[in-house]
C-alpha cells in the first residue's frame, strides 16, 4: 500500500548493510526466537498453574521443572527484544561488539540444555496410561490402573500437551540461539581480524610519514 513505509530509515538501512550484509537473517532469527520464547513462556506458565491447582507435589519434582524451563525462554525473549530495540531504534543501525552476542546467546542455549532435560524428565505426560476397562466394558476410575487414564484424569492430558508444546518451543529457541552464537563467533573473528589489519595499516602509514618527513628535512 502507498501509505506503508519501512520502520527503518534509509540511513539506518545503509549503516546496516555497510557493517553486516547478513543483518536481515540475524534480525529474522531474533524475531522468531522471541516469538517462540514468548509462546513457550505462556505454555509453561499455564501448565504450571494447572499443575499447582490440580496436583500436590510430593515427589520433589513436578511443577518446578516447568519453572526451570521458564528461565531460558524468558531470558531469550528479553534479550532479543532488547537487542533489536538497541540495534535498530536506539543506535540506528550502528553495530556493537559481537562479543556481547557470544555471551548472551551462549547463556540462553547453555541454560536451555538443563531446562530441556528437566522439563522432559519431569513431564506429567510420562504418567499417561490407557484405560483398563472392566468386564462389562466400562472404565472404572476407582481402579488403580485407571488413575491416569484420559477418561479419569483429563486435566493430566491437558497439562501434558501444554508441556510437550512448551518443550518443542524451548528446543526451537535452543537451536536458533546456537545459530546466532555461531554468527557471533564468526563476527567476532572478523572484528578482531579487521582490527589487526587497521593496526598494521596505521603502523605502515606512520612509518611512511616518518620517512617522508626525514626526506624533506634532508632536502631542506
Amino acid at each position: 500500500m502507498a501509505g506503508m513505509r519501512s520502520p527503518l530509515t534509509v540511513e539506518t538501512r545503509r549503516r546496516l548493510y555497510e557493517e553486516d550484509s547478513k543483518w536481515p537473517v540475524k534480525a529474522i532469527l531474533r524475531i522468531v526466537a522471541a516469538c517462540f520464547a514468548l509462546t513457550a513462556t505462556i505454555l509453561f506458565a499455564i501448565a504450571t498453574s494447572f499443575e499447582n491447582t490440580n496436583f500436590s507435589n510430593t515427589a520433589g519434582n513436578g511443577d518446578w521443572t516447568d519453572c526451570l524451563a521458564l528461565a531460558p525462554v524468558v531470558l531469550s525473549f528479553l534479550y532479543n527484544v532488547a537487542t533489536l530495540t538497541l540495534h535498530f531504534i536506539v543506535r540506528r543501525g550502528q553495530h556493537f561488539h559481537p562479543a556481547w552476542h557470544i555471551a548472551g546467546d551462549f547463556l540462553v542455549w547453555g541454560l536451555s540444555i538443563p531446562a530441556i532435560i528437566f522439563a522432559v524428565g519431569g513431564g506429567i505426560f510420562w504418567y499417561w496410561a490407557p484405560a483398563v476397562p472392566s468386564q462389562n466394558g466400562t472404565v472404572d476410575c476407582a481402579f488403580f490402573f485407571n488413575a491416569w487414564a484420559p477418561e479419569c484424569n483429563p486435566v493430566a492430558y491437558t497439562i501434558g500437551h501444554l508441556e510437550i508444546a512448551g518443550i518443542v518451543m524451548l528446543f526451537l529457541v535452543f537451536i536458533i540461539h546456537i545459530m546466532l552464537f555461531a554468527f557471533a563467533c564468526v563476527d567476532t573473528h572478523k572484528w578482531r581480524k579487521e582490527g589487526k589489519l587497521r593496526g598494521v595499516e596505521k603502523k605502515e602509514y606512520e612509518l611512511q610519514y616518518n620517512k617522508d618527513s626525514e626526506q624533506q628535512s634532508y632536502t631542506t
